[in-house]
């Protein structure tokens, strides 16, 4: 059966939500040029924030409330989060979010339901409500009236931009993923298998180049270029064959840097380096050599975590090539 990730996103305490939160922006660099989390006493209305640009506070940020509470959010709750927002932006500390995104869990009451589908209405209640909900409840001990300056900001701000987010919502999100992988272990999948460009590309250059010099050296002539190795009656296949691994090596990286935190991929790749490290140093006859013993003993490597399941033979072997195009390991030395 499925794991049911929301029930678990439900039951985190109030700072791993707010740690699961600041985990998921992290792996949204499309949105965001950095995350930061703001727990403790002084974050000023601001669980997590994620920074739109280097200039982080002085430029547009969006607000992520966490609210890990045993019902769902109350129309008291979210009208005070949001009153400590225009309170502080009043008093200087941060220019207001371009965006406000309750995090809760189980959801929110149907009175919030309504404000957010109705932006306006949602600013008025803002106002009309002040010295009821807002007011006594801001800061300990003191009452926080409506000034001039927090009524421009609450009449300023988007409220079109205010959402809500409960556990069933957080986990469907398209980027969610590599987070339920490093924290509940969720299955991040196999990685679809790699294709082999027609045209030799850029990528490969590296690599490549190291290889028409082995297979030069082997057979006492040098070819012009790769192009060259393809039409050859006994390499040509052999280099077909390396390039295959390259790209199942390509496609594999590619997908679990979209599937899984850094350090997941990181790990499995050090494993195999590891592996194979001691072989390659070794004495050989020459490059083609040293290359079909580090293929074996890819072959054959061990590794831990997570991606063990999914890295396929071709894929371990094509993973050496990449190091050769890094430098790591180079064939002829």
């Amino acid at each position: 059966m499925k794991p049911n990730y929301a029930v678990s996103v439900r039951e985190l305490p109030d700072e791993r939500l707010e740690a699961f939160v600041h985990d998921w922006l992290s792996v949204r660099t499309n949105d965001y040029v950095q995350s930061f989390r703001w727990n403790g006493s002084g974050d000023m209305g601001r669980d997590v924030v994620g920074y739109v640009t280097e200039s982080r506070h002085e430029g547009d940020w969006d607000n992520y409330q966490c609210k890990q509470l045993g019902k769902k959010l109350s129309e008291t709750s979210a009208l005070i989060e949001l009153g400590k927002i225009f309170m502080h932006s009043a008093a200087g500390e941060f220019i207001l979010p371009r965006a406000y995104v309750f995090v809760a869990p189980r959801g929110v009451v149907r009175n919030v339901k309504k404000y957010i589908s109705q932006p306006e209405l949602f600013r008025k209640t803002c106002i009309d409500r002040w010295d009821e909900v807002c007011a006594p409840n801001l800061v300990e001990n003191k009452i926080v009236a409506l000034s001039l300056e927090i009524r421009a900001k609450i009449e300023s701000f988007n409220f079109k931009e205010v959402t809500a987010l409960d556990a069933v919502s957080l986990v469907d999100d398209p980027h969610i993923k590599p987070v339920l992988v490093k924290w509940f272990g969720a299955d991040p999948g196999e990685a679809p298998r790699g294709k082999v460009p027609d045209t030799l590309e850029s990528q490969e250059v590296p690599y490549l180049a190291q290889l028409v010099d082995a297979y030069g050296e082997r057979v006492g002539h040098t070819f012009a270029d790769a192009a060259e190795v393809l039409t050859h009656p006994d390499w040509g296949d052999d280099l077909r064959d390396q390039r295959t691994r390259f790209f199942e090596a390509a496609e594999f990286k590619r997908y679990y840097r979209d599937s899984t935190f850094p350090e997941v991929l990181d790990t499995y790749v050090e494993d195999i380096y590891f592996g194979v490290i001691d072989t390659h140093r070794a004495p050989h006859g020459d490059a083609l050599a040293r290359m079909s013993a580090v293929m074996v003993e890819a072959k054959n490597c061990s590794t831990a975590g997570i991606l063990t399941r999914y890295g396929r033979i071709a894929v371990r072997q094509g993973i050496c090539h990449h190091f050769a195009n890094e430098g790591r390991l180079k064939w002829k030395r």
